[in-house]
């Protein structure tokens, strides 16, 4: 019996370790075939403009911060060789990359100049790969003698275009954990006496991102300093503005406003905070943001496009649907958990026909329903 303990100790300790070692997997292996004795440099270079890191928070490298210390490196080898590269989380290496899109160079130095042989382009932006336990390792051939990157394994070519995902099927392509960008442009000003904030997304077109956070201070006196922040509404990725009907434009109080970029559940940094001078908007007591409510859409007619918003009194799982005047289901807008507060989604109707819709929001304690038109 104790035999078989140690045994199974043993078995267990050493899966363990296996796991530990495949959770931080994610080499980036180059055999150099080197018979002509060459001097050989392969090169890593970043070439997406954004690239992350992969933090150990909790043990599942699940926390993606931009980062600009992963440029590249290269290598030199004048014998056959085998060069690593290793992903950020490792953390045992200066030949290092992170999560982003690289271009893989061999060069030969010839008359006392490198030319370049072979490339290729591998994108490891993706989220699953520190966090999966299967091995993302990628291991490539570099035959002097012709100049060509092959697949080891089968020394078939290797893609001049690939990524971690199409090279390693277990591995998903996931971009919705890594950190987005500030939006730009950020401005305050009124619409319909009403404080109104605008913005435009990050220019950068390696961004990723599926909406926005907007961010509120209200305190006593004009022009008093900004007090504790609460998060007021969140809009979907094409909503580039909010208007806060809670509020009116001049008025005894200050209301200072910021926004963040949100990539599912990660934010971005916030934009600066800008403020206005407000009162109480009394024509709105019946709608604050800690109550269920939907509002009528605007423009209504539209065409093609037009803004939904709805108030959630707590944290809900939230439907909001559009149905045509026979009932059948047109377009899902919202079908996700949302925070507590105030929201605004953007319907497009430029596929459907003009006619009377409906859309209709629903959570576990609040139903609603409201007529919109398309006219084209």
């Amino acid at each position: 019996m104790k035999k078989l303990l140690i045994t199974a100790l043993i078995f267990v300790l050493a899966s363990l370790t296996i796991i530990a070692q495949d959770k931080a997997a994610g080499e980036l292996i180059i055999w150099i075939n080197n018979n002509p004795g060459a001097e050989i440099k392969i090169e890593v270079q970043l070439v997406s403009t954004l690239c992350w890191d992969a933090i150990d928070e909790l043990g599942y490298y699940d926390v993606h911060d931009l980062t600009t210390e992963y440029p590249g490196s290269y290598q030199i080898t004048f014998t056959d060789a085998h060069l690593d590269w290793e992903a950020c989380w490792a953390q045992s290496t200066t030949y290092m990359f992170g999560l982003g899109n690289y271009k893989v160079t061999a060069y030969q130095k010839i008359s006392g100049e490198f030319e370049e042989r072979d490339y290729f382009y591998i994108d490891y932006r993706t989220s699953d790969l520190p966090e999966n336990f299967g091995s993302g390792d990628v291991t490539v051939d570099f035959n002097v003698s012709n100049g060509n990157f092959y697949y080891r394994s089968t020394q078939n070519l290797f893609p001049t275009t690939t990524s971690i995902w199409a090279q390693k099927p277990w591995i998903d392509s996931v971009t919705t954990e890594l950190e987005p960008l500030p939006p730009d442009n950020f401005n305050l000003t009124s619409s319909g006496a009403h404080p109104y904030i605008s913005w435009n997304h990050s220019s950068n077109t390696g961004d990723y991102w599926t909406g926005y956070a907007v961010y509120r201070s209200v305190v006593s006196g004009c022009g008093s300093t900004a007090g504790t922040f609460g998060k007021i509404a969140t809009v979907s990725k094409q909503i580039t503005n909010y208007t806060d009907f809670t509020l009116a434009v001049s008025g005894p109080m200050t209301a200072y406003y910021k926004i963040a970029a949100l990539n599912g559940n990660r934010g971005s940094e916030y934009t600066e905070s800008l403020n206005i001078c407000v009162g109480l908007n009394k024509g709105s007591t019946n709608e604050t943001i800690y109550d269920y409510i939907l509002r009528q859409n605007y423009p209504n007619p539209f065409n093609p496009t037009t803004q939904i918003s709805f108030s959630l009194k707590e944290n809900s799982f939230v439907s909001l649907k559009v149905y045509d005047i026979l009932g059948r289901e047109v377009a899902v807008l919202v079908n996700e958990v949302l925070t507590a507060g105030n929201h605004q989604v953007q319907f497009n109707g430029s596929s459907l026909k003009s006619g009377i819709y409906f859309y209709e929001i629903r959570t576990d304690k609040f139903r609603d329903m409201r007529k919109l038109v398309l006219l084209k």
